[in-house]
């Protein structure tokens, strides 16, 4: 059986200082009340670039023999990606990851994430790679559309302007064109 014992402060402190987590912090404008132990720590951040610390807790182990769960895995390289493009009101619309290796209890995950595209597209794409002890253990292709004010607050496209625009395209939708065509009506 695998000793639970939570020491995430105690690492954390070996890849950034308070310091520097105060200072992101403030620069960060991107999802502002998330709970950094559960997305991971941004411990560096720059234009269209982040990197962040992900320690998993003993609440995200899914066994006996400390694999943590992959959609806390997920989670912290959506912040990531999000911390990259820092924009106010984003939103996650598509992905491809891949998982290499599971996560063990006890491991620290880097996660790295770079944006593409100019930075003033509303949709982005946003490279993140998840290394542990130097081995890529995770990786993804994240498309997330930047919005003028909250998700919540946007106007919908009624059904039958929906339905026009389905109507007037000749090529096959895929869910992700249903979502940026819906976000971007918006």
């Amino acid at each position: 059986m695998i000793k639970i014992q939570d020491d995430k402060l105690d690492k954390l402190d070996e890849y950034v200082s308070q310091d520097d987590v105060t200072k992101i912090a403030s620069e960060l404008v991107t999802c502002p009340e998330i709970n950094t132990t559960m997305a991971g720590t941004i411990c560096e951040l720059s234009k269209n670039h982040a990197r962040s610390v992900f320690i998993p807790t003993a609440d995200m182990v899914v066994d006996n023999e400390g694999l943590v769960y992959d959609a806390f895995i997920f989670s912290a390289a959506n912040y990531v990606a999000q911390a990259a493009i820092n924009k106010e009101f984003s939103i996650l619309v598509s992905s491809k990851s891949s998982f290499y290796a599971p996560l063990k209890y006890g491991e620290v995950l880097l996660l790295e994430a770079q944006a593409l595209f100019d930075e003033s597209a509303k949709r982005r794409e946003v490279r993140v790679v998840g290394l542990v002890n130097e081995i890529k253990v995770f990786e993804s292709s994240m498309n997330i559309i930047v919005t003028s004010e909250h998700v919540f607050h946007l106007k919908r496209p009624d059904s039958k302007e929906a339905s026009e625009v389905k109507a007037d395209t000749a090529k096959v939708v895929t869910e992700e064109d249903k979502a940026l065509s819906a976000l971007s009506a918006l």
